[in-house]
């Protein structure tokens, strides 16, 4: 009798072992979640990067106004909030900065300020929500994201995952450095809520193979464009369009200098 069941055990011993070995070798499943949250982290702590910028912004339906395209790139550095672009937009060269809390234009040979004086309460304020969504994002994005990988790209020298990121866009806007930046805005939970819903949101992350790195942010969404209308002068651009827009991060950790204009006039649009 024992000899009868041995061998039917050490067949299935030694099948097991073979499909083990077999399942194996096409290498463990990559958990993008995790990888997703972790290469967040490392952007935040990293503090700073060199961003290459392509986007478009396209007229919603019945609306009047120019669409337009912007390329460029943008270094910037969250630990002390500057950041300086050089931009290519509606055929223009110009160049953007922001420092001490103000944002700057140089156009045409000129500088411009895009707004009036910043309290130091206000820019204050708004460095400190926007530290608080950086600190919160990883987790965030580990605990209410829905991550589906939908295909391989490369980006620049990188081979990258591209991975469906989709929102739970209520604990998005219950996020206190959210709360934070609505509240200035005087947008109430709901409203941030059905904006965001009514948005048709895009979100796109493409991580490096084998490294949690992120090379890629692929963001579209409808749009109000009233803030930038008032820049243009008014009726350059729609009063609601799809904005699209492509972030690719070459390198982190990079050294930001920016230093406010000598001299900046108050801009009153194109």
């Amino acid at each position: 009798m024992p000899k009868r069941i041995t061998l039917p055990l050490t067949a299935a011993a030694t099948l097991f072992l073979c499909l083990s070995l077999l399942a194996g070798c096409g290498g463990e499943k990559r958990d993008y979640k995790r990888d997703l949250a972790d290469a967040a982290a490392a952007a935040v702590e990293a503090g700073s990067a060199h961003l290459q910028l392509n986007g478009t912004v396209i007229p919603a339906a019945g609306e009047s106004g120019l669409g337009l395209t912007l390329q460029g790139d943008a270094w910037v550095d969250l630990r002390t909030f500057l950041a300086e672009a050089r931009l290519t937009v509606l055929g223009m060269e110009l160049s953007l900065r922001y420092v001490e809390g103000k944002a700057f234009l140089l156009l045409g040979g000129n500088w411009y300020v895009l707004y009036g004086e910043s309290t130091e309460a206000t820019a204050k304020n708004l460095s400190s929500a926007i530290s608080g969504l950086l600190v919160a994002l990883p987790e965030f994005l580990f605990d209410s994201a829905n991550v589906n990988p939908v295909g391989v790209k490369k980006v620049g020298d990188y081979e990258c995952d591209e991975l469906e990121v989709t929102l739970d866009l209520e604990a998005l806007s219950g996020l206190e450095a959210v709360q934070e930046l609505a509240s200035s805005a005087e947008i109430s939970f709901e409203e941030l809520v059905e904006r965001l819903s009514a948005s048709g949101l895009v979100l796109r992350v493409f991580l490096q193979k084998k490294e949690p790195v992120i090379r890629r942010v692929y963001l579209a969404a409808d749009m109000s464009l009233d803030y930038l209308r008032g820049l243009a002068g008014g009726s350059l651009l729609p009063a609601r369009g799809r904005v699209e827009l492509t972030m690719d991060l070459p390198e982190y950790g990079v050294e930001v200098k920016v230093e406010p204009p000598a001299e900046a006039k108050p801009f009153k649009g194109l």
